[in-house]
């Protein structure tokens, strides 16, 4: 493999090293990479309140991170959102029409979605949705979905409105997530291509339609969520959003939370997080 040169955008080069590597000189040349990486997200996104890890899809390796206490599972709202459709599409044929009636259906979106299939209900995060696809999954066959990504199980007193992203009760660890994401995305290619076209839809139109603003709209994969907040200082909630990028065969997952906001608010910083590794120059 030819390594690009030294002012190649960083963003770049790490999307080349994260192909199948060999030789002792291709893994220095991806561990310089990765540091360039961290001093450029150090430099470019110092607050606290910003917590992110990127890695890469193919190993699972870490490129860049700055995440206080990674290994402290978390909760992560709607991200648990496209594993609730894997689950379910493992017993049914089809995914059903939904309609959306705001917040006497448990939705975030006041007035409501209306009629909402499965690819707009991931690309707008429809609780409505997630509630009704969740009551169709017993707690057993949701678990071995949720295990087979290496994903901690919901408990049975309050499964759906776990599936549905709508508790604060199950929780897992960043790198954790973000791997479990990456294998996801290799495996609903072929399986689930709804479930992609959705985060797809979100990344261009939906709650992440800032990373496809920042991406020029270069196809990505995207997932927005909004949870309790758990770390000190205390807020009113964390934002989170997940990148994949490319869309048609990721190579970087970017997993970013930020401190008292909402996850279309984080992915407005992911997005910035991309565009400082794409601007940076080595």
């Amino acid at each position: 493999m030819a390594i690009a040169t030294r002012t190649a955008p960083i963003l770049l080069v790490v999307l080349a090293l994260c192909l199948p590597l060999s030789g002792a000189q291709s893994l220095s040349m991806s561990s310089l990479f990765a540091q360039a990486a961290q001093s450029t997200l150090d430099r470019d996104f110092p607050s606290g309140s910003i917590s992110y890890v990127l890695l890469d899809a193919q190993s699972g390796s870490v490129i860049a991170e700055r995440w206080n206490d990674p290994g402290k599972p978390i909760p992560v709202g709607s991200l648990i959102k496209p594993f609730t459709a894997f689950a379910y599409a493992q017993t049914h044929r089809e995914f059903p029409a939904v309609v959306c009636s705001g917040q006497r259906d448990s939705c975030w979106l006041p007035r409501g979605h209306g009629r909402m299939n499965i690819s707009g209900a991931i690309a707008n995060s429809c609780n409505a949705y997630f509630l009704h696809l969740a009551n169709g999954i017993s707690l057993d066959q949701a678990n071995a979905a949720l295990a087979s990504f290496g994903l901690p199980p919901v408990a049975a007193q309050n499964k759906s409105v776990t599936l549905a992203g709508l508790s604060n009760d199950w929780r897992v660890t960043p790198v954790s997530l973000a791997i479990a994401y990456a294998t996801f995305a290799r495996q609903s290619h072929a399986n689930d291509p709804e479930i992609l076209t959705g985060m797809q839809a979100s990344a261009r139109v939906g709650t992440g339609r800032a990373v496809g603003r920042a991406l020029s709209g270069r196809s990505s994969l995207a997932k927005t969520g909004t949870a309790q907040c758990i770390h000190t200082p205390r807020g009113p909630a964390d934002g989170f959003a997940i990148i994949l990028y490319p869309a048609d065969d990721p190579r970087i997952v970017l997993l970013t939370r930020e401190h008292g906001v909402t996850g279309a608010t984080t992915a407005a910083t992911a997005a910035a997080i991309l565009r400082s590794l794409e601007s940076g120059q080595q």
